[in-house]
């Protein structure tokens, strides 16, 4: 009796072991680019979720800007690479696709984060109301500016919705306020040339502009650093999209007028959440919105903000 008692602990003990050994559920990650806080905030949105649900995240994302141009519709080959190694679905943050029938069906469930996208079927986007958040973004300058006011609107790229519906949105308001918009080029999306790119456009303009808006952070480094070179008395209002730690000097020097602040943690951690809900049985709705919040000098120490500051610096 007692050898049989035995072998019922040891059989018990083994089953335990081989549920704690299962594999747990891989989610595959594809967003648009690695280097910038922005993406790396999320990511860190996304491996908290990670351990919170647990589920082993499967990361392939390609540098920033490279869907866009050496190697357009890499994004494909990294979700084929996810399906084909068994995740049981994907978060993406899509770039657009060239020459490519589409929607896309991905073989398992897709939630995307950030932007919306029509080269892709969804069960779900996550992101800010980027429309919503250009007009805010134009809606902290209305105190400040008159009527005819020369502004300055530094897009980043035709093809990415998000940063388009910002740009819109801002240029919205614009419009309703009887402001002039003198210079609205695309700047591009890689640090360097988007500066030099700025620069150009700027130049001729020192000292004749009232306001610049940069609707990401590329935008916003290039249009900082451009502006910052200028003299103090001929500074134009800057409001700036994301977030980087060169921002908070800026706030407190007043080259920056206002920031507004996406929560890409809480993004990339909703987006994820988001996913395991449905695979397991909880339609989710099919947009999420996350709040922004502008910072400025005037609130930038508020304990609200700086705990929004401190989801980039996790």
């Amino acid at each position: 009796m007692r050898r049989a008692f035995s072998l019922l602990v040891v059989a018990i003990a083994a089953l335990a072991g081989a549920v704690q050994a299962a594999p747990a559920t891989r989610i595959g990650v594809v967003l648009a680019g690695s280097g910038l806080n922005f993406w790396a905030a999320m990511s860190q949105g996304m491996h908290r979720a990670a351990e919170d649900f647990h589920v082993e995240l499967v990361m392939r994302s390609p540098s920033d800007g490279m869907s866009l141009g050496a190697q357009p519709n890499i994004q494909l080959r990294m979700i084929d690479y996810l399906v084909k190694n068994g995740v049981a679905g994907i978060v993406l943050a899509p770039e657009p696709l060239q020459d490519v029938a589409t929607p896309i069906s991905v073989a398992v469930p897709t939630v995307l984060v950030d932007r919306a996208s029509t080269d892709y079927k969804a069960i779900s986007i996550v992101s800010t109301d980027n429309y919503a958040a250009g007009r805010t973004a134009a809606m902290s300058l209305v105190p400040v500016l008159h009527k005819g006011a020369r502004i300055a609107v530094l897009r980043l790229a035709p093809t990415i919705s998000s940063t388009t519906q910002r740009e819109e949105g801002f240029l919205a308001v614009a419009s309703e306020m009887g402001w002039r918009v003198v210079i609205a080029p695309y700047v591009g999306y890689q640090f360097r040339e988007t500066e030099a790119r700025v620069h150009k456009v700027l130049s001729g303009d020192v000292g004749r502009l009232d306001a610049i808006f940069a609707p990401n952070e590329t935008t916003a480094y290039g249009a900082l650093r451009v502006v910052e070179e200028m003299p103090a008395g001929t500074r134009p209002r800057l409001v700036v999209f994301d977030w980087r730690p060169e921002f908070l000097a800026a706030l407190e020097h007043s080259v920056v007028y206002a920031d507004i602040m996406q929560d890409p943690y809480r993004m990339g951690y909703q987006s994820v959440e988001t996913l395991i809900a449905a695979l397991q049985g909880h339609p989710p709705r099919a947009t999420i919105f996350i709040d922004v919040v502008t910072v400025t000098r005037a609130n930038m120490n508020e304990p609200a903000i700086r705990a929004a500051i401190a989801n980039y610096n996790r």
